[in-house]
């Protein structure tokens, strides 16, 4: 059963919390919490709608050649 809007708000909050006191990445945080990945993709498309600025920065990807 997927969470409550509420319950995703809060969870997004206390990430982007993390991410404002120096955490470094939004995907180390959302998997330091046991979410089923439904929720997991809810949290973040929240956390995504509140902070577009997180997703206009990708992780960079390596060329294949170097890897």
């Amino acid at each position: 059963m997927a969470m409550s809007m509420p319950r995703v708000r809060i969870c997004a909050n206390a990430c982007i919390t993390r991410l404002e006191r120096g955490e470094p990445d939004v995907i180390v945080i959302l998997d330091s919490y046991p979410l089923a990945e439904d929720d997991r993709n809810l949290v973040l498309a929240e956390i995504y709608s509140k902070r577009p600025d997180l997703a206009a920065d990708p992780v960079p990807e390596q060329p294949k050649d170097q890897v």
